[in-house]
């Protein structure tokens, strides 16, 4: 039941996300995504933990449009992912880390073009997108059952976050709005996938 009632609030606050006319009920529904992740699946790690909290005081501050708000929700999700790659390092295996310096260099780039493309907000932006990098390197060395559910989860967090700072510093119009309607469905599976892999990678193979 905790399972249906994560992914009922998840398809609920995407489409709350995108039609203008049911926005006013995300007071309720995005607030509510991360309480429900915790309940089905709750995390016995202290990282993962701190991940949930970081990550639902992000989504509450990110209700809001102003650059504040903004500042605040990337401050949230940073400690987040701090607690995120603890976690995951935890569960890393030393002759699976091939993967880590590519992807700390893609996420570099990608922290640099942001970075330029967000004007005064570039420093944090910047910072926020090395922080995520970071933690989808520490996702891709996982071992275990549950290993390519987490590097997935962590892959599709990048792009939901991609996919806001597109529409939020890069794209106008319509190709903003199809980019902004991405956002909520890639990040609401990429919890899912982060917390319920990392859950089956402690299980024995």
């Amino acid at each position: 039941m905790n399972k249906q009632a994560y992914a009922v609030a998840a398809i609920v606050d995407s489409i709350a996300a995108t039609v203008r006319r049911f926005r006013p009920a995300r007071v309720v529904t995005k607030p509510a995504l991360m309480p429900a992740l915790a309940a089905a699946s709750p995390p016995r790690d202290p990282g993962m933990a701190l991940g949930l909290a970081g990550s639902w005081a992000g989504d509450i501050a990110l209700l809001g449009d102003s650059d504040r708000a903004f500042r605040t929700g990337l401050a949230s999700f940073l400690v987040a992912h701090i607690g995120y790659t603890a976690a995951l390092a935890r569960r890393s295996s030393p002759g699976s880390r091939k993967a880590v310096v590519p992807i700390v260099a893609a996420s570099s780039a990608a922290a640099f073009a942001f970075a330029r493309a967000a004007g005064p907000l570039g420093r944090p932006v910047g910072l926020y997108a090395l922080t995520l990098g970071t933690m989808v390197a520490a996702a891709s060395s996982v071992r275990g059952p549950g290993a390519r559910r987490v590097f997935g989860g962590a892959a599709l967090f990048a792009v939901s976050d991609s996919l806001l700072g597109a529409s939020r510093f890069v794209l106008t119009g319509r190709a903003a709005q199809m980019a902004a309607a991405g956002v909520m469905p890639t990040y609401a599976a990429a919890q899912w996938l982060i917390h319920t892999g990392f859950e089956a990678s402690g299980d024995p193979a």
